[in-house]
């Protein structure tokens, strides 16, 4: 019985290696897989309630989450059926080739067609992102801030079309181990594509974060003490934001992966490519898993951010107050009711236009007269002119 000469133990270790890889991290994944299949289940449950209507919105958020579930599914079959054939042109087939010969046919495997798909579910995941910011931002003079987010967004549907024409053209020749790494144009554009979506992600959740701390500064010091509805809103718009943060560095280790020499020493050992193979079999687990988690998590706060909202204070004779929160229209509004024995004067605030609001118990501000009306102060009528009373 012939010995193996040393270049064959080596490819039998890198083969035994590979194979118990792949192994490990198909296993970790089908439990990835079946924790997002229960999570896509209650979203979709959510998404289907007739309270929610039939809006163009509602079938934008319903198609993206149902495709980015068929892509993710489509490739973590690509991910079973490659398993099979490392085991299958290393091992059982094949006996006529030599070790060597052997392992590079597990290179032809549809990898960077993978590549592919994950740009495109990438984008899927900041048309998402990009919905809850437009929740935060109803019309009105500052949505053209907005224009930057759906530039990137755009921007990242060309590089992912790229990286299409990229796969089809080279990577039968050109493309090893998942990654596009030749030519330097393809291998710069997914690059790109991952930038992209990184700004993108960034950007959506600097904006949620600034109109966050608008509404805490103008409404939610007034209602913030007599209105549990109002931490309500503040914590599904902190949601949001630790969400969007976790989903910023989730891009920015794939731009830091893939850039400079970090791909070269994600494999300088044995357990770094281990744990590097685990990973990248599970990354389209985790951002198709984001949404789901958004739309869950907003959706079982019914949604105050999203629709609109109002706090009506209703203030009794004695000085006691009482607060109940309804949706409205596309903007955060406070309705302030002021009571006595003969009527009541609403007075409503766009958190929108507010920028500065005086507190609801300043004396000597105005004053309720006989039969319901109200009587202005000095100083009042201009104040009242600022908040377009």
């Amino acid at each position: 019985m012939s010995s193996l000469s040393s270049s064959d133990q080596d490819t039998l270790r890198t083969i035994g290696e590979n194979t118990i890889q792949s192994i490990v991290a198909l296993c970790v994944k089908s439990a990835l897989w079946a924790i997002y299949l229960v999570l896509i289940v209650m979203c979709m449950r959510i998404l289907l309630r007739k309270r929610y209507g039939r809006s163009a919105p509602f079938y934008v958020i319903f198609v993206v989450v149902f495709v980015m579930f068929l892509m993710d599914t489509a490739m973590f079959f690509i991910d079973i059926n490659d398993t099979i054939k490392v085991v299958s042109y290393t091992l059982t087939s094949n006996a006529n080739l030599s070790l060597q010969d052997r392992l590079l046919l597990t290179y032809t495997l549809p990898y960077p067609v993978q590549s592919a798909m994950y740009a495109f579910m990438s984008n899927l995941g900041d048309i998402i992102v990009i919905w809850r910011v437009l929740a935060f931002y109803p019309r009105g003079s500052g949505r053209w801030i907005l224009a930057f987010p759906i530039a990137l967004l755009a921007s990242s549907f060309v590089t992912s079309g790229l990286i299409s024409f990229c796969v089809a053209k080279f990577a039968p020749e050109e493309a090893a181990a998942g990654d596009i790494v030749h030519p330097a144009f393809c291998r710069n554009i997914q690059l790109t594509s991952y930038c992209t979506t990184l700004v993108t992600t960034g950007f959506a959740t600097l904006m949620i974060s600034y109109k966050t701390w608008v509404y805490r500064r103008d409404i939610g010091r007034h209602v913030h003490e007599s209105l549990n509805n109002a931490v309500r809103i503040e914590r599904i718009a902190t949601i949001l934001i630790e969400s969007g943060v976790l989903y910023f560095l989730f891009h920015l280790q794939a731009v830091i992966s893939d850039s400079g020499a970090i791909p070269a020493l994600e494999h300088s050992t044995v357990g770094l490519t281990f744990a590097g193979t685990i990973w990248t079999y599970n990354m389209s687990h985790v951002m198709a898993i984001y949404p789901a988690i958004v739309v869950i998590l907003v959706h079982s706060e019914r949604s105050y951010i999203d629709n609109a909202t109002m706090e009506s204070m209703n203030f009794a004779p004695g000085g006691s107050r009482s607060g109940q929160l309804t949706t409205v229209g596309p903007t955060w509004t406070v309705s302030q009711t002021a009571t006595t024995g003969q009527g009541t004067q609403p007075i409503e605030i766009n958190v929108h236009e507010l920028r500065t609001a005086p507190s609801f118990s300043e004396p000597g501000k105005s004053r309720v007269k006989a039969g319901g009306s109200t009587e202005d102060v000095p100083g009042d009528i201009e104040r009242g002119k600022e908040y377009g009373q």
